[in-house]
């Protein structure tokens, strides 16, 4: 029966990875002479065969759980590496209720934004500047996730780490011909290759500790010398990594000197991906991409990729107290920083950008706060809301010939009903309105922030507050008031291939919260109960989060109190943006005057940019110009002088060699009778 479900679970798995691989290989090899402008075919039929094949894994997981089955499958694939008649390394998949809601939000997102790309990328670009290599790079992107999601250890999620990486890359500057894009391109990867070096040296610092990369073996381990309090296990320890008492408890001791290091260069890939403080800064500028890759980029997949690893790796994360502080602490800065950036900008996938550091910065308040299920329910909420709202910018890109800054237009509730409609529900959902989707995930996390620290539950309801307010300033500023569009501009409603899946991710904004909530009946109607479906069904992947942390499943379970104080905070933040631009619309303008600095400083936000430029990229220019000046002059000077010998030497023979084959017959002959007269003389 075992060798059944693991040959299921790996053919499955397998599809997972290669349908959208296929199809990428299939819209960019033959794209053009094949498909003829229909290069997007191939991809939306290989990402579609991924969602089939991730919604059977839930369902074949789901099921074991019910019927008392293991739910976590390690599933050999393939012995990539051998060594000395054994096994050094596989590529082997981890199956389990964590991967599956992970796999089944990517690729279902994932294959919404391809569908909504078919019309976008066709009207918006021209077939012969990049249609096909457009779908090429979203099929590579969406296997590369997966092969992040799947795999069994530390390598495979490096190998899908950089994959992502490098997808980014390629989808952010797909507009390479435009300096911005290309610019773009080139800071969100060197940005992420500072925090991934140190995801490198995590993974290095593992196998030097455990000698192991498989995430079993480095959990048990782990789980094993941290136990009893941080005092271990040696006898378990032993057990799980084959070793003698004496080597297990060497072992022991330097697990529990280096954990929080492991954990905190982990959390440095963590920061970089997931766009956190010090490295969100490559996150804003990645808008020069298409919308598309946006809601792709900044919905589910690449940026999502920390919290997934975090959530993954639970049993390191939460052996160190200290780790789990900083992550909750550069999660809560995040959240609150980002957010007061949204407030003065003019770009609206700009301000999505900051609302999407500012979220992530809420997940990762969630995971150190040990509300691990519950940063994961906010992950998946935050996939639809948060792509129907890039999708419907991008929507209105289409609409506007490319204009997205809201000085440039307004009013177009009338003209663009549909998009209206649906950046109201996705900008509701993210505003944390009573009963939506971003209503539930956010408030949990919340509630478990004033459990564990008072401060940091204060952090999550000004967020909170901020975050309705400069998302209702966007939707008044585009959609109220009279109707101004830029002359020239012929506005119309986007096709039904991407109003479709507009009109599906709005379900789920609606929707997707109550896979999080337990209705009981009782009283006038009944009530909502936080802690649901989904958080079962995570319950045994997060149990070192709720072993470390006593009141974590209480945390995670919520307070009614919690939920009524956010829902008012969430509509007094509407409220407070409808009275700002649209009641009173002076108020803005007062307010920049009397405040100028402050307006000032967020607008220029914080000057982050600036910083880094005077402190960090002029200095290694200037070191760099350095370096080739040495290279150029003194190096070459040395060059130059330890050759002088040789050259002078060989001036004065030099003379004798003219090219004139008589004259070096003449010079042969006359030697060769030298040699002979000595000879017949010595």
């Amino acid at each position: 029966m075992d060798q059944d479900i693991v040959s299921i679970l790996k053919l499955l798995g397998i599809g997972i990875l290669l349908l959208p691989l296929l199809g990428a290989a299939l819209a960019g090899g033959l794209g053009r002479p094949i498909f003829r402008g229909q290069s997007h075919f191939p991809v939306i039929l290989g990402v579609a065969g991924a969602v089939v094949c991730s919604i059977a894994i839930f369902f074949k997981i789901n099921g074991l759980s019910h019927h008392d089955e293991p739910i976590s499958w390690m599933v050999p694939v393939y012995d990539w590496l051998a060594a000395g008649g054994g096994t050094w390394f596989q590529i082997d998949f981890l199956i389990d209720p964590l991967s599956c809601v992970m796999l089944m939000t990517v690729t279902f997102i994932s294959l919404l934004v391809v569908i909504y790309s078919r019309d976008y990328m066709r009207d918006h670009d021209h077939p012969e500047r990049g249609y096909e290599r457009f779908f090429a790079f979203m099929g590579l992107f969406v296997f590369s996730m997966c092969a992040l999601v799947l795999g069994g250890n530390f390598v495979l999620l490096y190998l899908g780490w950089e994959a992502v990486g490098l997808c980014s890359y390629l989808l952010i500057g797909f507009y390479y011909q435009r300096p911005a894009a290309a610019a773009a391109a080139k800071k969100a990867f060197l940005v992420n290759r500072i925090g991934d070096f140190g995801f490198g040296l995590a993974i290095f610092l593992i196998y030097l500790t455990i000698g192991h990369l498989d995430y079993a073996t480095v959990f048990d381990a782990v789980k094993a010398a941290t136990a009893h309090g941080g005092h271990g296990d040696p006898a378990a320890l032993a057990g799980v990594l084959g070793l003698d008492l004496t080597a297990a408890t060497e072992v022991m001791h330097s697990i529990q000197d280096r954990v929080t290091i492991i954990a905190l260069l982990l959390f440095c890939g963590a920061i970089g991906k997931s766009a956190q403080l010090p490295l969100y800064v490559w996150l804003p500028d990645a808008m020069e991409g298409p919308s598309p890759v946006s809601a792709l980029i900044h919905a589910a997949t690449m940026v999502t990729a920390g919290v997934y690893m975090v959530a993954r790796c639970g049993a390191i994360f939460a052996a160190s107290p200290v780790a789990m502080t900083v992550v909750a602490v550069i999660g809560g800065v995040t959240a609150l920083f980002a957010a007061t950036i949204a407030l003065t900008q003019h770009d609206m996938k700009r301000i999505l950008a900051y609302s999407t550091i500012s979220q992530l910065g809420y997940m990762f308040l969630g995971l150190g706060c040990f509300a691990a299920a519950s940063a994961i329910f906010h992950l998946m909420t935050h996939a639809f809301f948060k792509a129907l709202l890039f999708l419907a910018a991008g929507s209105m890109m289409h609409a506007m010939g490319g204009i997205i800054d809201l000085r440039e237009f307004g009013g177009l509730r009338k003209v663009l009903p549909w998009t209206y409609r649906v950046f109201v529900i996705g900008s509701l959902s993210l505003a944390g309105f009573p009963l939506l989707a971003g209503f539930w995930s956010k408030d949990e996390i919340i509630h478990a922030a004033f459990l564990h620290n008072p401060v940091f539950g204060l952090i999550g309801l000004v967020t909170a507050v901020l975050t309705a307010f400069y998302t209702f300033r966007m939707v008044f500023r585009a959609f109220a008031g009279e109707e101004r569009i830029p002359e020239g501009v012929h506005v119309h409603e986007s096709g039904k291939w991407m109003l479709i899946p507009l009109g599906v991710l709005s379900l789920g904004a609606i929707f997707a919260g109550y896979f999080g909530v337990t209705w009981h009946l009782g009283g006038f109607v009944g009530f909502f109960e936080p802690h649901g479906a989904l958080h079962h069904f995570l319950d045994p992947v997060m149990e070192p989060f709720t072993h470390a942390q006593g009141h974590a499943e209480h945390a995670e379970g919520g307070g009614h109190f919690m939920l009524y104080l956010s829902a008012v905070l969430a509509i007094g933040g509407i409220v407070a943006a409808y009275v700002v631009y649209v009641r009173r619309p002076w108020i803005p303008g007062l307010v920049r005057t009397a405040y100028p600095e402050a307006h000032r400083v967020l607008f220029n936000k914080y000057y982050v940019d600036e910083g880094y430029d005077k402190a960090i990229i002029k200095p290694l220019r200037s070191s760099g110009r350095f370096c080739f000046g040495l290279d150029e002059y003194l190096i070459d000077g040395i060059i130059w002088f330890v050759t002088a010998v040789p050259r002078v030497l060989a001036f004065g023979l030099r003379s004798f060699q003219h090219g004139a084959l008589q004259g070096y017959g003449v010079s042969m002959v006359a030697g060769l009778a030298i040699i002979v007269l000595l000879v017949l003389f010595a």
